[in-house]
């Protein structure tokens, strides 16, 4: 929004006003803090009066306050060297513009802030390490010039640098150019006496305060060739024994040259005036000045020689030295090697502990030899681990040491043989032999054959019974070798072990079948002081022996099987268990009672037949369990099985025998008086066999004229047979089980003839026998109104009387014969009673009872 004012004013301005532009210098110091003051535009009477004051654009180092024209700086501090990092002249200048505006005059301010430097930038050299190389035959006086000038950011007095030399001695000056940094040789150089100058190059500007920064300057001295070779001994004098040994070093000659690299390289050689014969016998090293006896002196070789060597160095005149040799005839004297003893002292020689460390003084052995006979240095004969060396005090005496591990199980014994070859004579030996006995320590720990050892007992055992022997073997001697045994952390109160001889017994008899296995832990320790003992695992396995018969679960097992189970079916597992182990524990199971109904297979009873609740509902089987040890144990058991009924039997009518049967019902016969009474059987058992009575089919027109008791199967008169017709009536009476799920049932038709009495016997009986299929109603074969009824009024109690007392004999003869056959057909073929024509004798459509159902 402030904007937007500014420019309206702005435009206003423009429109209204005679715009001018003005110029103004102000000048800050660099680096200064927020909120400094640079100036104010109020006091340039830039506008009269002033009304507001804006940065255009705004900038990030300084802040303009808006209605008095005062400038500040900003958190942004002013860095000359980063604004005007090409000002060299303190003329770093930045310019803004500022608008300024009131109500009657406007204007664009050119302001100009010259930023001067302030010295906050110390000198700096590109590299802090300057190397430079000068001949050390430079003449005093010559200038070597410096390219490392520092440099300095800053301008003005504060870039202005000043240089120093610091050196502790004054062989270089710095130069007085300041045009070019440079330094001045002072005093001779001479790079054998010094060969490196170390100076500080100190650089300091004019600011206030100064500020400066140093450099290392290394001036290597290079040398030249300014030095020749010197003999350290011009004139040499030797006596050479004549028995003197080919490439013996007869004499030594150095010479010296201070010069360095290869200037100072030097070669030795003989002049020319040596004769060739002394050359050949007295051989010249040319780079080491070494004289070597070249040749064998013989008895006519000349007693004196005078050599002169040598020594040459790169453009020099050569040195010379005299050698002179003197041949001397020479009686030897025998030198002798003798032994000091530093070990314990035996009678044969010297006894030392096998584990003395490496490098053990065990003698001191002395040479004298003041003819040199004998060649240096000596040494052992063979490969043993003794070694010598020479003393630091005399050539002549060797220390005899140590250089190997001692083993007193390896080697008990050592012949040390020194040996030195004659000087004069390479078939001459020299010798001095001393005998080293080792002392056995227990450094050896007792040692098993195995770290695990496996054995095995048959349980039952007899308590003391010997399991094994263990042995462990101790390489030390003596009482370090001797070993006890026992047994390591808990004590087995199971075992023990003889000490003396490992022997491990067992002291209770054992079972396997409460415990398979032992672990056992046995230490073997040696005598020695300290004792030293290793252990081992020893795994003891408990073997199974046949004292276990498989036992079962039970004494006595009962299945129960669904009669309807089909053939080679599962009727139960005979849970058996041996806890012997391997063949022991194998066990076959066999029926021992002869039946062709079940078989076992794998511990499984299997049904190999059909099984027929109604025939056999229960049977006991005796079950053998053997196991396969020598001898074999085994266990009988008696199994149940019990067969389930199932509802397979639909009832079975034995009163009236047959759908063509009939009783004779008189028509003066009450409401309520028993007509005849149906009873079926079911051969199930339980609800299945439980047998209920109803009657069946669609009521007819004239079917509502009997009731049956669906319990007991009576059937009587629903009600008076007044207004009914005489004749032969149909009543279906059905007999169901209870069976589940699904009950069974069967139909029988009931004939009952509504009459006085029986005229035509023949004629009934073609009737009843016409209806081969029951109907699905009740029907009746009506005849004329029973007229009869009501003359005969006067006798129908006593013929009512006659009829149930022979309905009574009737049905207790039903009852006699049927409970009779019944008792016969159960002995029968099941399968026989289960078709329909020969349970019930009833001839009757499927198909038919299909769709009634």
């Amino acid at each position: 929004m402030e904007r937007i004012q500014i420019c309206a004013i702005i435009l206003l301005t423009i429109l209204e006003f005679t715009t001018s532009t003005s110029e103004l210098k102000f000048y800050i110091l660099e680096e200064q803090n927020e909120g400094t003051y640079i100036g104010s535009l109020k006091n340039e009477s830039l506008a009269s009066p002033p009304f507001l004051y804006n940065l255009l654009p705004p900038s990030i180092y300084f802040h303009l306050d808006k209605q008095t024209g005062d400038l500040y700086t900003t958190a942004y501090k002013l860095d000359r060297e980063y604004l005007c990092p090409q000002d060299i002249l303190n003329q770093c200048m930045v310019e803004i513009d500022v608008f300024v505006s009131s109500q009657e005059h406007a204007e664009i301010a050119k302001i100009k802030i010259f930023i001067l430097d302030i010295n906050d930038h110390a000198p700096f050299f590109t590299d802090k390490i300057i190397e430079l190389a000068v001949q050390e035959d430079a003449a005093v006086g010559t200038i070597f010039p410096i390219d490392h000038s520092a440099s300095d950011p800053d301008a003005g007095q504060n870039s202005v640098l000043i240089y120093h030399l610091n050196s502790t001695d004054d062989v270089f000056v710095l130069g007085n150019n300041s045009q070019l940094l440079s330094f001045t040789l002072q005093q001779p150089l001479n790079h054998e006496s010094k060969s490196e100058y170390y100076m500080d190059l100190i650089v300091t500007d004019k600011g206030l305060p100064p500020l400066s920064a140093s450099a290392l300057i290394i001036v290597k001295i290079m040398d030249v060739n300014d030095n020749c070779p010197v003999f350290l001994t011009s004139n040499i004098s030797i006596n050479l024994p004549r028995n003197t040994s080919i490439n013996s070093t007869v004499a030594k000659l150095e010479a010296v040259d201070d010069d360095t690299g290869e200037n100072s390289i030097i070669q030795y050689i003989y002049s020319n005036r040596v004769p060739v014969e002394s050359q050949k016998l007295f051989y010249l090293e040319s780079t080491t000045g070494i004289i070597r006896l070249a040749e064998f002196i013989h008895d006519d070789t000349p007693n004196n020689h005078k050599l002169k060597v040598l020594a040459i160095g790169p453009g020099c005149v050569p040195a010379v030295a005299t050698v002179t040799l003197v041949i001397q005839e020479f009686k030897r004297k025998k030198p002798k090697m003798e032994f000091r003893l530093i070990a314990t002292q035996e009678e044969e020689g010297v006894s030392v502990e096998e584990d003395v460390p490496i490098n053990t003084i065990i003698a001191i052995l002395e040479i004298r030899d003041p003819d040199y006979s004998i060649l240096r240095p000596v040494y052992i004969n063979g490969t043993i681990p003794f070694s010598l060396r020479v003393s630091e005090n005399s050539p002549d005496t060797y220390l005899l040491l140590t250089s190997g591990i001692l083993d007193f199980e390896l080697k008990q014994k050592y012949k040390i043989q020194v040996l030195g070859n004659a000087t004069f004579d390479n078939l001459i030996v020299y010798q001095a032999s001393l005998n080293v006995k080792l002392e056995d320590v227990n450094d050896n720990a007792p040692q098993f054959s195995q770290s695990v050892l496996e054995a095995s007992i048959e349980e039952n055992n007899n308590p003391g019974a010997v399991i094994l022997t263990l042995s462990a073997f101790d390489k030390d001697s003596e009482s370090n070798g001797d070993i006890s045994y026992s047994f390591g952390g808990e004590l087995p109160m199971e075992f023990s072990i003889d000490a003396s001889n490992g022997i491990l017994a067992a002291t209770v008899s054992f079972d396997r079948e409460k415990v398979t296995s032992y672990t056992l832990i046995v230490v073997a320790s040696d005598h020695g002081s300290p004792a030293k003992n290793s252990s081992c695992t020893v795994i003891i396995t408990i073997l199974d022996e046949n004292d276990n018969a498989p036992i079962f679960l039970t004494n006595e097992l009962t299945f129960y099987v669904p009669e309807n189970l089909p053939r080679q079916g599962k009727v139960g597992i005979l849970n058996v268990k041996d806890a012997d182990f391997g063949v022991n524990g194998e066990i076959s199971v066999s029926i021992l009672n002869t039946t062709l109904l079940f078989s076992v297979d794998q511990n499984i009873i299997i049904l190999e037949d059909y099984l027929d609740y109604e025939s056999e509902y229960k049977y006991d089987l005796w079950i053998e369990a053997l196991d396969k040890g020598n001898p074999p144990l085994s266990t009988t058991v008696k199994v149940i099985i019990m067969v389930l009924d199932m509802n397979d039997n639909a009832p079975l009518f034995l009163l009236p025998e047959s759908n063509f049967s009939y009783v004779l019902v008189p028509p003066d016969t009450s409401k309520g008086s028993p007509v005849t009474k149906v009873h079926a059987v079911d051969y199930d058992a339980g609800m299945n066999g439980a047998v209920r009575y109803s009657g069946f089919g669609e009521v007819g027109p004239h079917s509502d004229l009997f009731t049956i008791d669906n319990i007991t199967g009576n059937i009587t008169l629903k009600e008076s047979t007044t207004g009914h017709h005489c004749g032969l009536y149909h009543f279906l009476v059905k007999a169901s089980d209870q069976g589940y799920p699904k009950a069974l049932s069967t139909i029988v038709r009931i004939n009952i003839l509504l009459n006085h009495s029986i005229s035509n016997r023949s004629y009934l009986e073609s009737i009843i026998m016409a209806k081969t299929e029951v109907p699905t109603e009740n029907q009746a074969i009506l005849l004329s109104p029973c007229k009869q009824y009501h003359k005969m009024a006067q006798f129908s109690w006593s013929l009512n009387a006659l009829i149930f007392l022979g309905i009574v004999i009737l049905c207790i003869l039903f009852c006699g014969t049927g409970t009779l056959m019944l008792f016969c057909r159960r002995k029968g073929n099941a399968k026989r009673r289960k078709k329909a024509d020969v349970q019930i004798p009833l001839k009757l459509n499927a198909d038919y009872w299909n769709n009634i159902k």
